[in-house]
């Protein structure tokens, strides 16, 4: 009897672990989930980055040739920077909502147009 009392006391503790592992409930799996999340939108956020500097130079040579910028470039242009800081506020803890590609594209946002 001592023997049934002793096993079942050493399953009931590893059950219990085992359960904590199903769950993922271990301290800081979610922080190291999301700082797997952080690196990945810090590597999207320099592609957009680099992105909109290169876009620059080409509305630059857009009015360059037709004087005057290509309207549709500078509204992508000012999505793709509203994408970087919605990547940037990611990394920085400034919003828990994940960026393209788990949310939606930014959209232009009305207190950014020009009038």
């Amino acid at each position: 009897m001592s023997d049934a009392s002793s096993h079942s006391g050493s399953h009931s503790s590893s059950g219990s672990d085992r359960s904590g592992a199903h769950t993922d409930e271990r301290p800081g799996g979610a922080a190291w989930q999301r700082v797997l999340y952080m690196i990945g939108f810090w590597f999207l956020g320099n592609i957009a980055f680099s992105l909109s500097i290169l876009l620059g130079a080409v509305q630059f040579i857009v009015v360059l040739i037709n004087g005057e910028k290509n309207e549709e470039l500078a509204a992508f242009s000012k999505r793709l920077v509203a994408y970087v800081w919605e990547c940037l506020t990611f990394i920085t803890y400034g919003q828990e909502e994940k960026p393209f590609p788990f949310g939606k594209f930014p959209e232009e946002r009305p207190d950014e147009r020009d009038d």
